[in-house]
């Protein structure tokens, strides 16, 4: 019988302490946004899509290792390369992400060793036409160069991530 009566009075107990939180919580201000008209600021870091990064003169650091494309676990990435005659270096021709297929890990980001690419806070990707979810070159270069954030030493101190202060990605 003692046993009972202390069984109850501790799921009563339960049963306020579960409703001073309720009543505490009741009152405060919502953290809710309105999507459409009010943007999340993700932070830095975020996963959104993989983007390349350029220097300062506005080439692409991508040398075409092909490291990032070895690195996907999902194989998204494409990248098609040929030597300049000139230069004796790769240059890259293609470079296609297919963001249907991406599962934006960042393992390509990590990858590579030149920090030609990063993860963007572009995430607002939805689309009724598949064709247009293949990201180009070009496409993830312009993001890219629409950093607000330095994209000097992603690796250290941003994360891997930069934020290009949102807009449509194509």
């Amino acid at each position: 019988m003692l046993q009972g009566l202390l069984t109850f009075l501790n799921g009563l107990r339960t049963a306020f302490v579960g409703m001073g939180i309720t009543l505490k919580n009741m009152f405060k201000a919502p953290v809710t946004i309105q999507y459409p008209d009010e943007q999340l600021d993700v932070p830095l870091g975020f996963r959104g899509l993989p983007v390349l990064l350029s220097d300062d003169e506005g080439n692409l650091k991508c040398v075409s290792c092909q490291l990032c494309a070895r690195a996907c676990p999902v194989e998204c990435i494409e990248i098609q390369d040929r030597r300049d005659t000139e230069t004796r270096r790769k240059v890259v021709d293609v470079f296609n992400l297919d963001s249907t297929w991406c599962m934006y890990c960042g393992l390509c980001v990590e990858a590579c060793p030149f920090d030609a690419l990063a993860m963007s806070d572009q995430f607002e990707l939805a689309s009724y036409d598949m064709p247009s979810l293949v990201y180009t070159k070009e496409q993830l270069a312009e993001i890219g160069r629409r950093s607000i954030t330095p994209v000097v030493n992603i690796r250290e101190t941003q994360n891997f991530g930069i934020k290009t202060g949102g807009g449509d990605p194509r």
